[in-house]
């Protein structure tokens, strides 16, 4: 079968539908409507003479084939991205799509300043389609494992053979409880305290929380630092948080930081990327920009958390 260019756009919706699990998801990505993909998948299935997926009551389910479909396609779209690069860079200009995945809550940390660095990198890329996800590390590594991102910029984590991981900041983490939290008015809070209460962990982390008071219970585990936020916020928990993302809710008097300086925690932020995978024009550009903000930011990097009266009430 020759693919024409309908079919390239059909499989592409096709994947979309896939990644988003179902017709309702690929309509709020793709802008689309509903007619529309079901258009698009339904000529994709009489190019190809059999069903690609079951939709009805029941939702959305791939057929055997369909499943087969899916993953024949990584290479195509794999391959197109990289053609349009490769065309791109022999102009000596960056072009095609780039997708970067973010961890969640970093937009709070001025030293990082990815706004600033999507800024610069749209004014000297201009050509360049820059498609931004954000999650959590296991979800970020999942996607570069099925060629959905580029790469990611994520805390330092466990990676299996086969991927890279290019330290370029730091990101400080303070042990916090809130307002409602019993350790919120006492002014002297001790490490026997903190190991009394119970704790909300990342499983990402790999135990790195842990360090400073190993025999805390561990009472909740988060996906990402805005759920660790939530729990912490209830009252029920105690747990880290990066101080950029702390500092709102400290400004308010809802969180206190504890054990300052002896508990914080120096993370490590990385870039990462698969080793196999060339990085391209596009993606060099994105990389630089980030490397020079973070050389910037650093001038006037935010102070770390320190206990503060407030802290001490």
């Amino acid at each position: 079968m020759r693919m024409s260019a309908s079919d390239i756009r059909a499989v592409r919706v096709f994947r979309s539908v896939v990644e988003h699990g179902g017709f309702s998801g690929a309509q709020l990505a793709l802008a689309m409507s509903q007619s529309t993909i079901s258009f698009q998948i339904t000529a994709l299935e009489q190019r190809l003479g059999f069903s690609l997926c079951q939709r009805g009551r029941r939702g959305f389910e791939l057929t055997d084939r369909g499943r087969a479909v899916y993953d024949y396609s990584h290479s195509l779209t794999s391959a197109l991205s990289s053609f349009e690069q490769q065309l791109g860079e022999l102009r000596l200009r960056a072009t095609g799509t780039l997708r970067i995945g973010i961890v969640d809550s970093t937009v709070t940390d001025s030293v990082l300043g990815i706004d600033d660095v999507i800024d610069q990198f749209v004014r000297k890329a201009s050509e360049v389609d820059l498609r931004v996800t954000i999650g959590s590390p296991e979800q970020l590594i999942a996607d570069i494992a099925k060629d959905g991102i580029d790469c990611a910029i994520s805390p330092r984590i466990k990676l299996l053979p086969g991927y890279s991981q290019t330290e370029f900041h730091h990101e400080m983490n303070s042990l916090y409880c809130s307002e409602r939290h019993p350790l919120f008015p006492k002014k002297i809070v001790t490490k026997a305290d903190v190991e009394a209460a119970v704790v909300v962990v990342r499983p990402y982390a790999n135990k790195t929380e842990l360090q400073h008071i190993p025999n805390a219970k561990v009472g909740a585990y988060a996906s990402n630092i805005e759920a660790q936020a939530m729990y912490i916020l209830s009252g029920h928990y105690i747990g880290y948080l990066p101080d950029h993302m702390a500092s709102i809710f400290r400004e308010k008097n809802r969180l206190k930081a504890l054990l300052i300086p002896e508990a914080q925690i120096r993370s490590p932020f990385v870039i990462i990327s698969p080793k196999h995978k060339k990085a391209s024009l596009s993606q060099r550009i994105f990389l630089q920009e980030l490397r020079k903000r973070i050389a910037a930011g650093e001038s006037t990097q935010a102070k770390p958390a320190v206990a503060s009266k407030k802290d001490k009430t």
